[in-house]
């Protein structure tokens, strides 16, 4: 009967704020329908603005029923939804503020969400249960998110070579770190907190360190959720006391990557650590994944099946780890629940057990591979592009000249869904196995070193034009103004 009825969200938005015969007609349709036009309107703050206040009781009625969930990651740097923001705070929030179960915020409205109930309700929002923290990794004067930036860059510039297994990404999104600390720590011992049960902490947030463990607020947190996959230099300063606080939590979730080094520790972290530092604390756990990797500079050499026996009071096949030592004279140490519930490997070598019969890893979407000690061949990303099906970026550290590539017979291994790669420290090799053997259809990012992409340019291979047709975004670590305009023949979309 209503399949006739086609109202698009402009529209709709539009109306909202009128009494035309349009409106009429939309006011007319059932609630059921009018629902799901607004589930349609993609920002719940956008269609509650169009919609409280507004004078019609029915809709603010049924908007106010499904306001449960807000998130205001939408909002950027640079948006033209600044007053739309201001009004989302003076008009919106004191109707809907019982209502609010769950939010996601970036990390910069934190300051006005605690304001807010500061000033409205003793600092607290009544009802919110769930809270999510993102850094908002988006364009300031777009909004678009992106994956690399020129902070990252300079942080390669930086640490690349005295830190040769610290990961570009992710990058500290043009978020100053002490800024985002203090911002941090002011959620960290405030009243908002006290009503959570579910945290969870965006993968770019960097702790502060917890110097006041007892000022942390959060009684009722019964999950827990957090990435950090940029080296933690102060593990057992910032995050071992800040875990030990919460021993309310039933669900923890930690992916964790951890400077052994700098934190002082005296092994890789196993399951023994886990249960001294973490579980002992935790009386109530019901469930705990993680994927933690910890890295050592002059790493003391351990058989893995000594990690493998610090999780003997686990089930055998819940539990998985990897160890690998470099030419670099670096160390790491991985260790993973079963099933494998991250979307992210680091650093990883011809040595890790990336494929196997059950696909333990075929969700990843987000890979970094590194290898001092042994070239990566065509096989190997072969079967990364078969068993890796939803890669998404792919970040390249191998200069080490493949040995099998005469042996190459075929250039038609697809990433379909790889849309970022990085190759920056490789063998020409490397860049010639993905952007002449490689049909990648949805790379929109390139990063790679500035004479590499000179000497790819300059042999003119049809499919390496192909395969940069579509990239937006070039990052090289030098400036190409020599060769400006032949860069951008060979990338006619990209921003360099």
């Amino acid at each position: 009967m209503y399949t006739s009825i086609l109202i698009s969200v402009e529209h709709i938005t539009s109306t909202m704020n009128c009494l035309s015969k349009d409106n009429v007609q939309f006011l007319d349709l059932p609630d059921e329908l009018i629902l799901i036009i607004m589930n349609k309107v993609k920002s719940r703050v956008l269609l509650l603005n169009s919609i409280i206040t507004i004078g019609n009781n029915r809709l603010e009625q049924l908007a106010l029923d499904n306001c449960h969930s807000i998130d205001l990651t939408f909002d950027y740097v640079q948006s033209p939804y600044e007053t739309l923001i201001q009004r989302f705070y003076s008009h919106i929030m004191p109707h809907i503020i019982d209502n609010i179960q769950s939010l996601t915020i970036n990390i910069r409205h934190i300051p006005d969400i605690i304001t807010f109930a500061q000033k409205n309700y003793n600092g607290t929002l009544p009802n919110l249960t769930h809270l999510k923290i993102m850094i908002g990794r988006q364009y300031d004067q777009t909004g678009t998110p992106y994956t690399l930036d020129t902070i990252g860059m300079e942080l390669y510039r930086t640490f690349r070579r005295s830190k040769p297994l610290l990961p570009i990404i992710p990058q500290f999104a043009r978020q100053d770190g002490r800024i985002g600390s203090r911002i941090l720590s002011t959620v960290r011992c405030s009243p908002l907190m006290r009503s959570i049960i579910s945290f969870e902490l965006d993968d770019d947030c960097i702790l502060p360190v917890v110097s006041n463990p007892a000022s942390i607020s959060c009684p009722y947190l019964k999950q827990l959720t957090m990435k950090i996959y940029q080296n933690i230099i102060h593990y057992e300063q910032c995050i071992v006391p800040l875990l030990q606080r919460l021993s309310n939590v039933e669900y923890l979730t930690l992916l964790l990557a951890i400077d052994g080094t700098t934190s002082r520790l005296n092994n890789f972290v196993n399951g023994f650590d886990l249960e001294k530092d973490i579980l002992s604390y935790m009386r109530h756990l019901r469930q705990f994944n993680f994927h933690i990797r910890t890295i050592f500079e002059n790493a003391t050499h351990v058989e893995i099946d000594t990690i493998r026996q610090s999780f003997m009071k686990y089930q055998q096949e819940s539990v998985d780890c990897a160890v690998d030592f470099f030419n670099n004279n670096y160390g790491q140490c991985q260790i993973y629940s079963l099933p494998f519930i991250g979307n992210r490997l680091d650093f990883i070598s011809n040595r890790f057990p990336l494929f196997n019969m059950t696909k333990t890893f075929s969700m990843v979407t987000m890979l970094l591979l590194f290898d001092d000690v042994k070239p990566f061949e065509n096989l190997f990303f072969a079967r990364i592009a078969r068993d890796l099906s939803h890669l998404k970026t792919l970040e390249l550290f191998n200069e080490l000249e493949q040995q099998e590539k005469t042996k190459v017979t075929t250039n038609n291994i697809e990433f379909t869904h790889l849309s970022t790669l990085l190759l920056f420290d490789i063998h020409m090799d490397y860049a010639e196995q993905f952007l002449y053997r490689s049909h990648l259809p949805s790379l929109i990012e390139l990063a790679i070193h500035e004479d590499i992409l000179l000497a790819i340019i300059t042999q003119d291979q049809q499919q390496a034009r192909n395969n940069c047709s579509k990239v937006e975004h070039l990052v090289t670590l030098e400036t190409l103004d020599d060769s400006i305009d032949a860069v951008r023949n060979f990338f006619p979309l990209a921003f360099h």
